[in-house]
């Protein structure tokens, strides 16, 4: 697991063992993959069923969420790192404190960016989802995110991180 520096000191992104890129450029490039999103929603036709749209519908929509989300998320960063704060909220959204490490998201539609809130705006995104249902632990697939969000917790931890000044003397090691 390595952390890799997308933006200033406000949004960092892990890159598991064994992959060639961090989650933020593996998602952005999986939601603009139209193979994989024909793919996607063919084996996740029934929860599709909701919105009332067609595979390739869901396709285009998804594409096109993912460049508003992606275009949001960098307006954010590059105009102002602060308003990154705005974007993110807790996992759960029944928990309306933040708290040091706790889990976020931020959405646009049914894609989700999952990350670690290190401190105020300084994020580190622990992975992503297209989420079609109402809880993470109904698809295997938001379950594994679930679990990549523990994990990276996890490792924090491990690491004696817990604030921004623990995080930033980890990656400096």
């Amino acid at each position: 697991m390595k952390i890799i520096h997308i933006f200033e000191e406000n949004l960092y992104s892990i890159r598991y063992s064994g992959e060639c890129k961090d989650e933020l450029e593996r998602l952005f490039d999986l939601w603009e993959d139209n193979e994989y999103l024909f793919e996607f929603f063919e084996a996740n036709q029934a929860d599709l069923v909701f919105y009332k749209l067609s595979i390739e519908q869901a396709v285009g929509e998804t594409r096109k969420e993912a460049g508003k989300l992606r275009d949001a998320l960098f307006e954010a960063l590059y105009e102002n790192p602060i308003q990154i704060e705005t974007l993110f909220r807790n996992l759960d959204n029944r928990v309306v404190h933040t708290f040091l490490l706790s889990e976020q998201k931020t959405r646009r539609r049914w894609l989700r960016l999952y990350a670690i809130r290190i401190h105020e705006n300084m994020y580190l995104i622990t992975g992503g989802a297209i989420k079609l249902t109402q809880k993470m632990g109904e698809r295997p697939h938001t379950k594994q995110e679930l679990s990549k969000l523990e994990k990276c917790k996890t490792f924090l931890e491990q690491n004696n991180v817990f604030d921004d000044d623990s995080f930033k003397e980890m990656l400096n090691e």
